[in-house]
């Protein structure tokens, strides 16, 4: 199975021919990331818990969304009894010798009015073979094409389960490929884990938004700015007031206590105190027998 044309072709479903609940979309990119964990296997088994853990769904919810899907043709789906059902995927695009073969069956059997009808249907084709063309060009002279945006991402965190899928598109619908690329770079130059790379990249893609970054040069300047900023800001020290210290500490001495002079009045009243004092301690031991 081709990832991108699968994924380009699910996308055309839900916009020209059916649209789809937000839980029968998560099911179905699940399955997806578990399908191309086993090599892209016809029929693959999973079991329950872990499509509740990679869709964030519940088990009805499971249940209920693979009924709709199954009756969509999008996918089919075999009970095991107590074991692991078993899922399959069906392809949506068309392969190129299925095309091929439609071609050469339309032309041997078409008459004359038919022909002016395959002849228009031609030119729409070649319109939308331009179109796609135009898109690989643009791709290419980027230099990172979307196939090159999942392998970075599966290279850091795995392959992208069906929480990170839908939001991988976005970013590159609204982003050049290498621009959301680089983004994924940077989350890979500051160790973000996998638990945290949907938030990482959300705040990283969100800020360069809102300042109307859209090339990969801005990119690459707006990174360097805010690595720049954030050395500073670790490397600025607190100030710390500083404590003027006494002339006895600076100078290392012990300071003395202060000594008061008494005048001659202050001197002679403690004398006569004294002198009571001990003539009092006198007469005391006197009358001691």
């Amino acid at each position: 199975m081709n990832y991108l044309q699968q994924i380009r072709a699910f996308d055309d479903y839900r916009l020209y021919e059916q649209k789809l609940s937000a839980g029968q979309v998560s099911l179905w990119y699940t399955l997806m990331s578990i399908n191309n964990k086993t090599a892209w296997s016809t029929w693959f088994t999973a079991a329950n818990a872990t499509l509740e853990s990679l869709s964030g769904l519940s088990r009805s919810g499971i249940v209920k969304n693979r009924n709709v899907l199954k009756q969509l043709g999008l996918i089919d789906f075999s009970s095991n009894g107590r074991k692991a059902t078993s899922y399959r995927v069906s392809v949506l695009y068309a392969s190129d010798s299925a095309q091929g073969s439609v071609q050469r069956s339309t032309q041997s059997s078409a008459q004359h009015s038919v022909q002016r009808s395959t002849q228009h249907s031609g030119t729409l084709n070649k319109q939308n073979e331009t179109k796609q063309n135009e898109i690989n060009n643009d791709e290419a002279d980027a230099g990172v094409t979307r196939g090159d945006v999942i392998d970075k991402w599966t290279s850091l965190w795995g392959f992208p389960n069906a929480i990170a899928t839908p939001e991988i598109n976005e970013w590159l619908d609204a982003l050049p490929a290498d621009v959301v690329a680089f983004a994924i770079q940077i989350a890979g130059e500051h160790t973000v884990k996998a638990s945290g790379s949907l938030k990482y990249m959300r705040a990283v893609i969100e800020g360069w938004q809102k300042r109307d970054i859209s090339t990969l040069d801005q990119a690459k300047k707006a990174a360097k700015e805010h690595d720049k900023r954030m050395k500073s800001e670790r490397g600025a020290k607190p100030t710390r007031a500083k404590e003027t210290l006494p002339g006895w500490a600076q100078s290392g001495t012990t300071p003395t206590a202060t000594r008061t002079e008494l005048t001659a009045e202050q001197q002679a009243e403690i004398s006569a105190r004294i002198a009571r004092l001990q003539q009092n301690g006198k007469t005391e031991q006197e009358a001691t027998p």
